[in-house]
């Protein structure tokens, strides 16, 4: 693993990006639906709905820059009944169709998994970095205190980080801050809580105005409405801001919240339902 520190927004064009793809006119972001778990409510919940059994979805997201190909977290291993603790398989059951693999879901974009210069991991917990191994040639952005965590996490948050999965030689890790830009139009934003070092992706765009991944600073529409903390988390006021500074961003800039592990997302006009299968916004 090779690591790299860039604190100031730097902009970095593809050429191979687009030679191979063609000139992009206007960005786009691409959900990618990756399957999902069997969990207990209250995992997304505290202390709420515990021994309700709901299904927790997997996602990554693609974004379609001039610039570059960016993916937003990788999802959940598509090896991962090879890679994950038998413990893990059995308190969190994965069930992932073929179709829902990372690669094969590129694949029916027209994507290659070459075609992707920057994977922005949101945290290094197995769920959001499962699929890292997939893309050798790609730059990774992560946090200093996130891969910190990740190598030697505490006794209370170890069995989300599996090294199996983000450890993988040769891969480039480059360690990003607050304020870090790809271009002009996709930043990162830090919000830390559910883990030490997580991070947020904020992106422009033409038609829809800001949209914002959330990954695990907000996992559902509860969390924010309630408003609620999720079932885990490592600093449960750090979480609260984090989701306060998100809402505040969204309510501001009348844009689009993508929570993590959500069939909903937030609009300007309310919440709505994904569509099943990919679903873009430009």
């Amino acid at each position: 693993m090779v690591l790299k520190l860039f604190p100031k927004p730097i902009l970095i064009a593809s050429e191979r990006t687009r030679s191979r793809r063609g000139t992009v006119v206007m960005r786009r972001v691409h959900v990618l639906p990756c399957g999902h778990e069997l969990d207990d409510k209250c995992v997304l919940t505290l202390l709420k709905g515990c021994g309700t059994k709901i299904k927790l979805p997997y996602y990554a997201y693609l974004i379609e820059d001039p610039e570059c190909t960016i993916l937003v977290d990788t999802g959940l291993s598509i090896r991962w009944k090879e890679l994950h603790p038998k413990v893990i398989q059995e308190l969190f059951p994965t069930h992932m169709e073929e179709q829902e693999h990372l690669d094969r879901l590129l694949e029916s974009m027209g994507f290659s998994r070459s075609d992707v210069d920057y994977v922005i991991n949101t945290h290094l917990h197995y769920d959001h970095c499962g699929n890292n191994e997939m893309f050798p040639q790609a730059t990774f952005l992560v946090s200093e205190s996130e891969l910190a965590h990740a190598f030697a996490p505490g006794w209370w948050e170890a069995s989300s980080y599996l090294r199996s999965v983000f450890d993988i030689p040769g891969l480039k890790y480059e360690l990003v801050k607050e304020g870090f830009e790809i271009g002009r139009g996709v930043g990162i934003i830090s919000t830390p809580g559910h883990s030490e070092g997580h991070q947020s992706v904020v992106v422009e765009l033409d038609n829809t105005g800001t949209l914002v991944i959330a990954g695990d600073a907000i996992s559902t529409r509860e969390n924010l409405e309630d408003p609620i903390l999720p079932g885990f988390y490592v600093d449960a006021r750090q979480y609260a801001h984090s989701m306060d500074r998100l809402k505040g961003i969204i309510e501001l800039h009348e844009g689009v919240l993508l929570p993590s592990h959500s069939r909903e997302y937030l609009t300007k006009d309310g919440w709505k339902e994904f569509t099943d299968g990919v679903q873009s916004f430009t």
